[in-house]
């Protein structure tokens, strides 16, 4: 009989719960885009070896700060290096900061994450944000590495991974909708 007593507690329990902290059923069944996580490391060595960082990252960077999308493939990240661009995996764009559909295409074929989308399925809108992010950084872009939309300015490399335009698209209507 007791037993009876702590189920009934506990399943009146739950609903009470979620009515003083705010929150809905319906806020735990409905996915959110418009969250990220923020993560650093050290050096770009731990963050490649980690699987923080894509191995197209080049050693001798330090002070690793990124932010990526929970719900989809966006990434920014930032780190202190005063060298190139490797050139292996990266190849440099005609129009600074503009990629080409075709530029684009080559790029993202060759990622593990965009080789299925085509390249206007993939938005060139940065949705996420850091203070150490300058704004409109990803249009200072002189090289593609897969996925990622890369610069280096003022001894930091800059890149941008950008999301799926259904990513980009949920993300908006979320905060139109708060």
């Amino acid at each position: 009989m007791m037993k009876k007593k702590y189920v009934a507690a506990a399943l009146m329990a739950a609903p009470l719960s979620l009515v003083l902290s705010g929150c809905s059923v319906s806020d735990l069944l409905v996915d959110k885009y418009d969250e990220s996580t923020e993560k650093t490391a050290k050096t770009s060595e731990e963050a490649v070896s980690g699987e923080l960082l894509p191995t197209w990252v080049p050693k001798g960077g330090r002070d690793v700060k990124l932010v990526q999308r929970n719900t989809g493939m966006e990434r920014i990240f930032v780190m202190d290096y005063s060298g190139e661009v490797p050139g292996e995996q990266c190849v440099p764009i005609k129009s600074t900061g503009h990629p080409s559909e075709a530029e684009l295409k080559k790029a993202y074929a060759s990622d593990s994450r965009t080789k299925d989308f085509e390249a206007n399925e993939i938005s060139a809108t940065r949705t996420l944000e850091a203070d150490w992010w300058p704004e409109g950084a990803e249009n200072q872009t002189t090289d593609l590495c897969g996925r990622f939309w890369v610069h280096v300015a003022d001894d930091k490399l800059y890149a941008f991974a950008p999301d799926a335009n259904s990513t980009v698209k949920s993300v908006q209507q979320e905060r139109d909708a708060s």
